[in-house]
């Protein structure tokens, strides 16, 4: 049985993106532990060690496929930045306001994996019912 590591979390998130520029690996780094955190606040604890960057045991693969979903939402809440920011020209003598098909491809693409996101989560919770 082998460890998961960080780097299966985030070679799994680097597959669900398609970026024309290279992210900084200490960037998908930072998201990896914002994801970690986000699903041990949530759902349950997950042995990690940071000095070693692997886990104790081996995660399901829905736990990594989750991981790297909580990891493209921190990605594409930064998008949604970027884009607002490039559409959005505001000087003393010109203002532009782009509200084109990139905003809101852009916050479309957001929204649809922050709801899948989502469903993952409630799906690993553990429901009492009475």
């Amino acid at each position: 049985m082998a460890n998961t590591s960080a780097t299966d979390v985030i070679t799994s998130f680097q597959s669900t993106i398609r970026d024309r520029e290279t992210i900084a690996a200490e960037l998908q780094y930072q998201w990896f532990l914002d994801a970690l955190g986000e699903f041990q606040l949530d759902i349950s604890e997950l042995y990690y060690n940071k000095d070693t960057q692997i886990f104790s045991g081996e995660l399901p693969l829905y736990v990594i496929n989750t991981l790297a979903y909580l990891m493209k939402v921190r990605y594409l809440e930064r998008e949604v930045s970027r884009v607002n920011k490039l559409n959005n020209i505001i000087t003393k003598d010109i203002t532009l306001n782009g509200m084109g098909d990139a905003k809101r491809a852009t916050a479309t693409e957001y929204e649809a994996e922050l709801a899948r996101t989502k469903e993952l989560i409630h799906k690993q919770k553990i429901h009492w019912f009475s």
